[in-house]
């Protein structure tokens, strides 16, 4: 929500939440020591690989559907952002879209994240995926820091990928929406230009 104003909403929710990560981190270590059952669910590689996908809002899958948009704006922002969201950055699609602002894609970069973190808690409590055991760096890509934070669980991977055709379901009808107001701009611009050229062949020499 701090994104919409352009706050840096993770710098700022990091940092409050990072203790608890760090807590919640310490006791699945000292219980996977002790040869128990893991207690915590929430620990900073679960908060980064498998809620925020891509960066804040989960913007990996809008990324993937910017690579392939008729529109030029958002097919540049896509090929500048690929590289970044692979590694969970994503500052550059979140002003280049922009989301900022924008009540179109905001929608979906509430919503996706909120839909991953459910679904992602429900496989933990039903042992579908592993809970964290190591603090890994939040730059991983998100199926190897998903697997590599719960001791290279692969069903942590397959989740993440899981995840991410989900987010793709979940931004594909926003980005449309959105795709198609630029286009009708792009069109508008590209024939004010054509007129004003045309205009410029008229003038006496």
């Amino acid at each position: 929500a701090l994104w919409f104003a352009g706050i840096h909403g993770a710098a700022i929710v990091g940092g409050i939440m990072a203790p608890f990560w760090l807590v919640n981190l310490g006791l699945n270590q000292d219980a996977l020591a002790a040869g128990v059952e893991l207690p915590a669910t929430f620990a900073e590689p679960f908060w980064s690989f498998f809620i925020v996908l891509g960066g804040s809002g989960a913007t990996f899958a809008l990324v993937l559907l910017y690579l392939r948009s008729k529109s030029v704006h958002l097919k540049s922002i896509g090929k500048l952002c690929v590289v970044p969201s692979i590694f969970n950055i994503n500052e550059p699609i979140i002003f280049g879209s922009p989301i900022v602002m924008n009540p179109i894609l905001f929608i979906p970069f509430i919503g996706a994240p909120m839909i991953n973190a459910t679904i992602a808690f429900i496989a933990v409590k039903t042992d579908m995926i592993g809970k964290a055991v190591s603090l890994v760096p939040w730059t991983a890509p998100a199926p190897i820091g998903a697997a590599w934070g719960a001791g290279w669980q692969m069903s942590n991977a397959a989740m993440v990928i899981g995840l991410i055709v989900l987010d793709l379901a979940i931004y594909y009808p926003f980005f449309k929406i959105y795709e198609k107001e630029l286009l009708k701009q792009e069109e508008a611009d590209a024939n004010s230009v054509e007129e004003g050229n045309n205009t410029g062949d008229l003038q006496p020499a």
